[in-house]
C-alpha cells in the first residue's frame, strides 16, 4: 500500500480553534509532530505550547530536558517540564508504570478545552494491535489508538496514526531536525520493543505491507466497536430502571454476548458510583 505523500500535511483539526499542548519527548516523532504544529499558523493563532515528561529514569533525562528547551525555544514554543516518579512497585512493569505517571502529567497539564496532542504514527498503531491481540482482546481493544477522543477537561488526537514512521525519518532528515535518541528503545526486554525490533522487520520480509494491514484492521475494529457501543447504550436505555438500577427480567431476555456488554457498559458510565467513597 503507498505511504502519505511527501511533503508531510498534518490531516484537518477535528476541533479548530481549541488551543494546543503537544506531548514533546524530543524523539523523532514528536519532533516532527511539533516541527509541522509549529509550521501551521492556524496552530499558533489557536495556542500552542508544549509539554516533556521528565521520567528520571535515565541518566541523560537532565540532558534530554534541555534538548527540548533549547528546540521549543528556537521554535518560540513554551515548553513546561513536567517531572514525575514513576511507580516501580505499581505491578505495571516498568514500562506500564511510565506510561501511566506520563498520563497522570498530561492530565494534570492540560487546560480546560485544551488538546493533548500525541505523535504515534502508523508502526506504533500496528504494534498495539498486535500487543492486544496477544492478550486476548476483543473487537474493543483491537480498536487500538483511537486518532481522535475525549480526554480529561478536552481531547487527544493523534494526527500521526495514518504516517509510517520512515515517512517521519524521511521528513525529519530532509528539514534538518534534531531529535532524541532513547537507547532503551533497543531493549527487547520490553514487550513493545521485542514487537519493533525483531517481529515486525519478520513480518515486514514476508508481508511488506504488514504494517499498513495491521494498522487497517484496527481501524475496521475501531468502527465495529463503536458500532456495538451505540447498541450497548440503547440496550441500556431499555434496562434501566429509575436512572440507577437494571432491570433482571430485561438483561434475561438478550442474548449472554448482549448481556455481558451491557454489564461492562453500565459499570463503564462515568456517573455510575457502586461503593461510597
Amino acid at each position: 500500500m503507498p505511504d502519505t505523500q511527501t511533503p508531510l500535511r498534518l490531516p484537518p483539526l477535528p476541533q479548530p480553534g481549541h488551543p494546543l499542548l503537544i506531548g514533546f519527548s524530543g524523539g523523532l516523532d514528536s519532533t516532527v509532530l511539533l516541527q509541522l504544529l509549529a509550521s501551521d499558523p492556524s496552530m499558533r493563532r489557536a495556542g500552542l505550547r508544549a509539554l516533556h515528561v521528565h521520567h528520571g529514569l535515565h541518566a541523560d533525562a537532565d540532558a534530554w530536558a534541555a534538548h527540548c528547551e533549547r528546540e521549543c525555544a528556537a521554535l518560540g514554543i513554551a515548553l513546561q517540564v513536567a517531572h514525575v516518579e514513576v511507580d516501580r512497585a505499581s505491578g505495571l512493569g516498568i514500562e506500564g508504570a511510565a506510561r501511566a505517571a506520563r498520563h497522570r502529567a498530561f492530565a494534570q497539564g492540560l487546560g480546560e478545552g485544551e488538546i493533548l496532542v500525541l505523535a504515534h504514527h502508523r508502526d506504533d498503531q500496528a504494534e498495539t494491535f498486535l500487543l492486544r491481540a496477544l492478550r486476548g482482546s476483543g473487537v474493543d481493544g483491537l480498536a487500538a489508538m483511537r486518532p481522535w477522543r475525549a480526554y480529561q477537561r478536552g481531547w487527544l488526537w493523534r494526527p500521526l496514526l495514518g504516517i509510517a514512521r520512515a515517512d517521519l525519518h524521511e521528513h525529519a532528515v530532509a528539514h534538518g531536525l534534531h531529535w532524541i535518541e532513547d537507547p532503551g528503545n533497543a531493549d527487547i526486554g520490553f514487550d513493545r520493543n521485542f514487537l519493533r525490533n525483531e517481529v515486525m522487520p519478520l513480518l515486514r520480509q514476508r508481508w511488506p505491507h504488514a504494517t499498513f494491514s495491521l494498522a487497517r484492521s484496527a481501524a475496521l475494529c475501531a468502527q465495529a466497536a463503536d458500532l456495538l457501543a451505540a447498541e450497548d447504550a440503547a440496550a441500556t436505555a431499555t434496562a434501566m430502571r429509575d436512572g440507577n438500577t437494571l432491570d433482571i427480567d430485561a438483561l434475561q431476555a438478550m442474548p449472554r454476548e448482549r448481556r455481558a456488554r451491557l454489564l461492562r457498559h453500565w459499570f463503564a458510565m462515568p456517573s455510575r458510583r457502586l461503593f461510597s467513597e
